[in-house]
């Protein structure tokens, strides 16, 4: 009997639970301490955001000291998103998005597919962002959709990039 997948979004959603966060920015480093997983800054090559080193006697998140520090938090919640799935394996190294290799360019490697969900979910859950779109269009109702994400990104210390393509997913923006 193989055991069933845990669904990404749940996942995050019950570690953010467990740990009482209740607003944005998530402290993601506080989180990869809770789940056993010690965070390491490093100089890495340029095209590599992070990797996940799981051993008998530590859990180890290495982050590109040279990212921007949204990408430094997305990388962190990422391999969070591999150890809090479960995911087959012991060592996990992530290239960042604009030179990964074909399968994870493609979006077809479901562990990858799956430890984006979850870190999304994370960075943004989705109650969180919903609130936030509804406060800034209650305070600025003349706010632009370009700007709103830029609020949103620095609110949710996470990129642009991503924060419009959460709305996205959440379909609460349409992109240009």
């Amino acid at each position: 009997m193989t055991q069933a997948a845990v669904v990404p979004s749940s996942a995050a959603t019950k570690l953010l639970q467990e740990a009482n966060i209740t607003k944005a920015p998530v402290n993601v480093e506080a989180l990869a301490a809770r789940v056993g997983a010690m965070v390491s800054y490093d100089v890495l090559k340029e095209d590599l955001s992070g990797v996940l080193v799981k051993d008998k006697a530590r859990v180890v998140i290495g982050v590109n000291s040279f990212h921007a520090k949204t990408r430094q938090r997305f990388t962190i919640a990422h391999e969070i998103g591999h150890l809090m799935l479960k995911h087959k394996g012991d060592v996990f190294v992530d290239q960042t998005v604009m030179r990964r290799d074909g399968r994870s360019a493609q979006a077809i490697d479901p562990q990858e597919i799956a430890a984006n969900q979850f870190a999304a979910e994370l960075l943004m859950p989705r109650d969180f962002v919903i609130k936030a779109v509804q406060r800034w269009q209650a305070k600025r109702p003349d706010l632009s959709s370009i700007s709103l994400v830029d609020e949103l990104a620095e609110e949710f210390q996470v990129s642009p990039q991503a924060m419009e393509y959460r709305l996205t997913n959440l379909g609460m923006f349409m992109p240009r």
